[in-house]
């Protein structure tokens, strides 16, 4: 009879080392101009150059001249403008698009465009040939603050916002504050609601801005909010130690309040609604000032950001929230403001089920304004 020896002892041990990842920052005006420049200094020659339908006409043709010019050989390509837009058939688009001209593993991906386009084209860029470099280009207010920074990229999936995604490091990020002069009023309104919570997360001086009766100057706030974000992700890259997961601060509820106004709201405005239920959360738990929520709805309105919403039931927000990714051991968590510039971390297991459905029910139902 043969006998048989299992040892549970490794006989090697594989320990692979992450190259570091950096990221160069470039935020002002006029830094369109810099990306020839940066694709230059990593050797890309080639550059697939990702936009969607109402940017191409706007800045499309500049960037792929000017890349051109440059002695780079740009292959653009657009996809519909929108959510839904974010899709895994978007992306196999994509990658038959670059296959078919040949793209290889030494070139770049630039990312032109809003929120939907940084994590589509940041999707594209993970995944394709097993990963290729990516420079952010953020041309909206919302992907200037949040999406550009922090290397999550995805697409949508089932009816769930960002389900299927990686993490993937931009090599740079540009943000050029002149391309807000062509984003319609709602989307940058939706931004703002976007750096109204960096400001309460960990920007107070940004908040502040906000708050002041005169229009804000925008560079100083998006470089606060950008420096803001970006602490963050170095300290925690990869989201698993409770530092990354603040970012989330009115997200889990936003995107619940998203999906179920099948994208009516735009994601600045959720977050902004998603930012007022975790500011009363934290009143109702005594977390925060009793007078932190109402302080927080005045900037939101000053800024003709919603805080109520109609349409959507406290329990199918409680449900739409299940499918979130941030859940750990099967219980949600939110993040809750303590005062301007700091926040927590709240277990469900700390918030009564009723206490949840009350303050639910008071941004629910009362209408957009």
């Amino acid at each position: 009879m043969l006998e048989s020896t299992v040892t549970t002892a490794p006989t090697l041990t594989l320990r692979p080392r992450r190259p570091p990842e950096a990221c160069e920052l470039y935020v002002g005006r006029g830094t369109l101009s810099l990306l020839p420049r940066i694709l230059a200094a990593g050797g890309h020659r080639r550059a697939v150059v990702i936009t969607d339908q109402r940017i191409e006409p706007l800045y499309g043709a500049r960037v792929t001249a000017e890349l051109e010019a440059a002695g780079h050989d740009p292959l653009l390509l657009t996809h519909p403008c929108g959510d839904d837009a974010k899709s895994l058939a978007s992306l196999g688009r994509l990658y038959d698009a670059a296959l078919a001209d040949g793209i290889e593993r030494d070139d770049a991906v630039v990312a032109l465009g809003g929120g939907v386009v940084g994590d589509l084209a940041g999707f594209f860029a993970a995944t394709f040939l097993r990963g290729l470099p990516v420079v952010q280009v953020p041309t909206s207010l919302v992907a200037m603050v949040t999406a550009s920074v922090g290397g999550k990229v995805g697409v949508n999936h089932a009816g769930v916002k960002n389900l299927i995604g990686a993490f993937h490091q931009p090599v740079a990020v540009v943000v050029d504050v002149d391309t807000l002069a062509t984003l319609p009023p709602r989307e940058h309104r939706s931004g703002l609601g976007e750096l109204v919570t960096v400001g309460v997360l960990g920007a107070p001086e940004v908040f502040e801005a906000l708050e002041a009766p005169d229009p804000p100057d925008l560079v100083p706030l998006v470089e606060a909010a950008v420096r803001c974000k970006r602490q963050l992700v170095e300290a925690d890259p990869l989201d698993r130690l409770d530092i990354r997961a603040k970012l989330n601060l009115g997200h889990t509820f936003g995107h619940a309040l998203e999906s179920l106004t099948r994208y009516q709201l735009s994601h600045g405005e959720a977050v902004a609604i998603g930012l007022g239920i975790a500011t009363r959360l934290a009143a109702r738990l005594g977390r925060c000032d009793p007078g932190l929520p109402e302080r927080v709805r005045r900037v939101l309105r000053r800024h003709d950001l919603p805080t109520t919403v109609e349409g959507p039931q406290p329990w199918e927000v409680l449900a739409a929230m299940r499918s979130d990714k941030k859940r750990r051991g099967g219980r949600l968590r939110w993040i809750v403001p303590e005062a301007i510039g700091r926040v927590a971390i709240v277990d469900e297991s700390e918030v009564p089920p009723g206490l949840l459905r009350e303050v639910l029910a008071d941004t629910l139902g009362g209408g957009l304004p």
